[in-house]
């Protein structure tokens, strides 16, 4: 079988093969004809539908999404939806995954979900690309996330790739996005907090353009001889104000581990000791930032779920850099933000964004 998904298909085969390891040995092909050979004609059994983020065989219903070179190559199966590319493309556009399967590169891939997905799914979808982590490929919202992996992408490759492109549907969409996602998040959470941070205010987000993530930020040499870290590399940093966020969810400290071992003494001693060194890191990590001139705040999950929670940190933080000497928080952010109907679209928007059921769907992610 030979066979180039693309679009949702393409994402959760993406999505698989990342945590595999197997997407270190993908190869740039061309986009390359479907054949069901050694099978005379397609069927759905022989679709490897669970790594194309389906849990069952595919159907009208349940389609699998294809690329094709030419409209005499479409697979007419009633179970595939067709995209058509004639021309337009740069080179290097699809990737070989193995010997039967292939998939749009991550450039192309983001363009294709620009013309499905809402804005805000698809900017996750960017951090997600161009970033170390990886959303589980048959439950993307509240499966299992993957972290420690390299990135597949970066924002600069996909801006280039969409100036690259003629006539491709999808580029507009991808490039607005774009504006709200920066490289080298390692986290989905720290992903979504920072997504928010960037989007427009017409978007329901806080504006805030110029931001970095897990930017390695270098100790002074006094302290480093003292036996301090090298360096620290807080969750966001605002390039334009002596603030910053860290993301502690709720496996940031290990309190599963100690509940675990409550009933055997040693076990229970040695989780506690190590609750103990993640909690005095913490704290001299907050104290050597603060040290360099930046305040960085915790943001916890209860602050994402409770309402107006989030708006409570962002204010926090924007009045801690003013009183350091920042900009003015109403500089930053305008008075629009605070409305009592944009604070409740904006956790809305929020609540469609975490890892729960409980906040209405953005759809495909």
């Amino acid at each position: 079988m030979r066979l180039c998904v693309n679009k949702l298909s393409a994402l959760a085969l993406l999505r698989h093969v990342r945590v595999s390891g197997e997407y270190a040995s993908a190869q740039v092909c061309g986009l390359p004809e479907p054949d069901p050979h050694p099978q005379h004609r397609w069927t759905a059994r022989i679709i490897p539908h669970q790594l194309l983020g389906l849990s069952d065989p595919p159907s009208s219903s349940r389609p699998v999404y294809v690329a094709v070179p030419s409209k005499g190559a479409r697979p007419l199966a009633s179970f595939f939806k067709n995209t058509l590319y004639l021309s337009g493309l740069p080179e290097g556009s699809f990737l070989q995954l193995g010997e039967s399967l292939a998939i749009p590169c991550p450039e192309l891939l983001f363009v294709e979900l620009a013309t499905i997905m809402k804005p805000a799914a698809l900017g996750l979808l960017g951090y997600e690309l161009c970033g170390s982590f990886c959303r589980d490929p048959l439950n993307p919202r509240s499966g299992k996330v993957t972290h420690g992996l390299s990135p597949v992408t970066d924002v600069a490759s996909i801006r280039s790739f969409i100036e690259e492109t003629h006539r491709l549907t999808g580029t507009n969409a991808a490039r607005r996005a774009l504006l709200s996602i920066e490289d080298n998040a390692w986290s989905a959470m720290e992903a979504t907090i920072a997504l928010l941070l960037k989007k427009p205010v017409t978007e329901h987000g806080y504006g805030i353009r110029r931001i970095h993530l897990n930017e390695r930020q270098d100790n002074p040499w006094e302290l480093v001889r003292r036996g301090c870290a090298n360096a620290r590399v807080p969750d966001i940093v605002l390039d334009d104000c002596p603030v910053g966020f860290n993301y502690d969810g709720h496996g940031h400290l290990d309190l599963e581990s100690v509940a675990a071992a409550a009933e055997n003494k040693d076990e229970l001693g040695r989780a506690l000791a190590s609750l103990r060194q993640k909690y005095v890191d913490d704290r001299r990590r907050d104290r050597e930032l603060a040290a360099q001139g930046r305040i960085v705040m915790s943001v916890v999950s209860e602050d994402l779920f409770d309402h107006g929670g989030l708006d409570i940190v962002i204010l926090e933080a924007l009045m801690a850099s003013e009183r350091l000497g920042g900009p003015r928080a109403k500089d930053v952010l305008p008075d629009e933000v605070w409305a009592p109907e944009e604070t409740r679209a904006r956790q809305r928007l929020i609540w469609s964004l975490l890892p729960w059921e409980g906040g209405e769907s953005l759809g495909p992610c």
